[in-house]
């Protein structure tokens, strides 16, 4: 791996995740197999890996600014821990195409999702604001 080019990712999800609480699977895994060329499996792997250190500045961050909700992490991250374990199992067991596939459809969901939101707010603003 080139520490270069690890770098310049790791510091653009780092950025994102501090802006945008996403990053890890978002950035870092389409940046490790399309710039890298990692298989899917591991670019997964190492971005969750990765995700750790991104993770404990952020949260620090958040934390101290009373902007999260411990409560509820503690639940989601106890539920994620474990099924963390089956996802990884399936992953290793899924053919490298098609999780690259399902991984692409997340992202597009997600960010389809993420851009319709906002256009209903914006057009509630407009009527709200006319």
């Amino acid at each position: 791996m080139n520490a270069l080019i690890g770098g310049v990712i790791g510091l653009f999800a780092g950025v994102m995740a501090g802006i945008a609480g996403v990053g890890g699977g978002v950035v870092m895994v389409p940046a490790m197999t399309e710039i890298m060329g990692l298989e899917q499996q591991l670019a997964q792997g190492t971005s969750l890996l990765a995700i750790l250190f991104t993770s404990v500045s952020g949260t620090w961050a958040n934390v101290r600014n009373r902007r999260a909700d411990l409560w509820a992490a503690l639940v989601i991250g106890v539920a994620g821990l474990l099924a963390a374990q089956v996802g990884s199992e399936l992953a290793l067991a899924t053919d490298q195409i098609l999780l690259r596939r399902l991984f692409g459809l997340l992202v597009l969901f997600s960010g389809g999702r993420m851009a319709y939101r906002w256009w209903k707010e914006r057009r509630s603003a407009d009527a709200g604001g006319a």
